[in-house]
């Protein structure tokens, strides 16, 4: 499978004079199934891409944390799957053992990531860890300066993180006659991961720690997982509200001490906050494409199924550019 790698590498080798990448066809922003399924659609179709992702990883929420007790898939380690298209271009990888497609749910296998990571760039086509700061228009090229002061100059720019992030990212770039970005709406949540000396009721355990109706998912449950008693909980939104600002360890050791306090032997918790989880009101249409800018948005704010919405927004968008190249 391949692997990207970080982006401070790559980009020794492709500088180029003026302080700037050297230029692609297109941009991307963000390395979630959107930025993934329209990575592999345009280079297919020869154009060179880009991808900045500002997290050390491709994935998005399609991710795992290592750890030496067996990992956790502390993001989306299943989906649905209802569109003919996608479960067609999912077909390849259930062939390969990456994946387990069973009754219209996908469960990616060994981990939570490799779907992910068989869909990744090629190493020359990643950088992790950067985060965009600002897009500019210079002489017909877009131009992203990253937090760093590197600048990246393409053709065409994807951008496939959350709504309000887009709308941020583009400010006086956002096309006035596109809908308002604040049609789209997200849950946030929580996710406690504990490992557990023996395997015990998970819905008492997540009432512990006061999580609401919860989503909780042994791993070991899971196809091509290790053995071990490793429980993933995932916040209702109500219960996940309180914490929104608490530093991650603090609520850690919160969630931790609750589960001691009542008996349970943890050897080890860690916490997570995704701000942008769940999409809870999507925009029409499948993405957006600016009248007057070489410039797309799609993503999982288009639908509300998650990862299958970010595949249907990305193809309907790398379809668009590919016809407009």
């Amino acid at each position: 499978m391949k692997e990207p790698i970080s982006g401070l590498s790559l980009f020794s080798h492709n500088m180029c004079k003026d302080g700037i990448e050297m230029a692609r066809d297109v941009l991307i922003i963000g390395s979630g199934m959107a930025g993934l399924t329209a990575y592999n659609m345009l280079t297919k179709a020869g154009l060179s891409c880009l991808m900045l992702e500002k997290a050390r990883g491709v994935g998005g929420r399609m991710s795992h944390r290592r750890h030496d007790l067996g990992g956790y898939d502390h993001g989306t380690s299943f989906f649905k799957v209802t569109s003919p298209i996608f479960k067609k271009f999912l077909q390849t990888y259930v062939d390969q053992g990456i994946l387990d497609l069973d009754g219209g749910v996908a469960v990616a296998k060994p981990a939570g990531n490799n779907l992910a990571r068989a869909m990744a760039p090629k190493e020359a086509d990643f950088l992790a860890q950067k985060q965009v700061a600002s897009i500019t228009e210079d002489a017909g090229r877009l131009q992203l300066k990253d937090t760093d002061g590197v600048t990246y100059e393409g053709t065409k720019l994807l951008i496939t993180c959350p709504m309000p992030q887009a709308k941020t990212l583009l400010h006086n770039h956002w096309d006035q006659s596109w809908p308002d970005a604040g049609q789209v709406s997200y849950r946030p949540v929580v996710t406690i991961m504990a490992t557990m000396v023996a395997r015990g009721d998970e819905l008492g355990l997540a009432k512990l720690m006061g999580a609401g109706n919860s989503t909780n998912l042994w791993e070991a449950d899971k196809p091509g997982r290790q053995e071990g008693h490793r429980l993933v909980v995932h916040f209702d939104e109500d219960a996940t509200m309180p914490w929104l600002q608490t530093d991650l360890k603090e609520l850690a050791g919160i969630m931790s001490r609750r589960l001691a306090d009542a008996g349970n032997q943890v050897l080890d918790l860690q916490a997570h906050r995704w701000l942008y989880a769940h999409t809870k009101t999507a925009m029409d249409g499948g993405m957006l494409a600016h009248r007057d800018l070489p410039i797309w948005v799609a993503g999982d704010g288009f639908g509300l199924n998650g990862v299958e919405s970010a595949f249907l927004s990305a193809h309907a968008a790398a379809s668009d550019m590919i016809k407009k190249r």
